[in-house]
């Protein structure tokens, strides 16, 4: 009775040891996993061969590099050049069509157009506004960002932009760059001067690359 008495207290420690022991390898050392010989190797992901290329990313890239190379050369590309002369000459035909709120034509008579390349210094360009009309809209255009200053006689012309800015035509504005495709988000600047009748005009513009011009005076 009593030696079973004093060895009932060991029999917990006993069962520890034997759960311990059966975690193990023989020689203590732990149990290795043993490979799965259907598991398939793997590693980065294969390119996926129906993703499409960012085509805004692309499209921004062509429009920088014709751009940049017009700047630096002083010479418009053929084709970006063939299409703001027709986007000027939808301004023109839009400007000329517009009535006023009483329903009569405006009137707009042009006074110059014309396409060419910017750079990061002004390229001025000079005209000699004639009639008796005091109201003069220049509108520019082109693919990247246009500045303006519009000078009449030899001092700075108090302007504003002209309402006619965007509304100049009956079409969104677009036009087909060739190299870079269809742009859509073509950019502007405008002025609305009042000069003297006969007074002459210098406009100074800034940007990169090309850009379509046209004056027009209102009567």
């Amino acid at each position: 009775m009593r030696s079973e008495f004093a060895l009932a207290p060991l029999a917990p420690l006993a069962l520890l040891a034997l759960v311990s022991f059966g975690s193990y390898g023989c020689g203590g050392a732990p149990a290795v996993p043993v490979a799965n010989p259907d598991a398939k190797p793997t590693g980065p992901a294969a390119p996926n061969p129906s993703a499409k290329p960012d085509d805004g990313a692309a499209k921004a890239a062509a429009i920088e590099k014709l751009t940049s190379e017009e700047a630096k050369s002083g010479t418009c590309d053929a084709e970006h050049k063939a299409s703001l002369e027709k986007l000027v000459d939808a301004v023109e035909a839009g400007m000329k069509a517009k009535n006023g709120d009483d329903g009569k034509p405006l009137g707009f008579q042009v006074v110059g157009k014309r396409v060419l390349a910017l750079g990061p210094n002004a390229r001025g360009v000079q005209m000699t506004v004639t009639g008796k009309g005091t109201e003069v809209h220049v509108l520019a255009y082109g693919v990247k960002e246009i500045s303006m200053d519009v000078l009449a006689g030899t001092t700075a012309a108090t302007t504003l932009r002209s309402p006619h800015q965007r509304s100049s035509t009956t079409s969104p504005m677009s036009i087909d760059v060739g190299k870079a495709g269809a742009v859509t988000d073509v950019q502007s600047d405008s002025r609305q001067v009042t000069i003297k009748p006969g007074q002459p005009l210098e406009v100074k513009l800034t940007g990169q690359g090309c850009a379509g011009l046209v004056t027009l005076l209102k009567p």
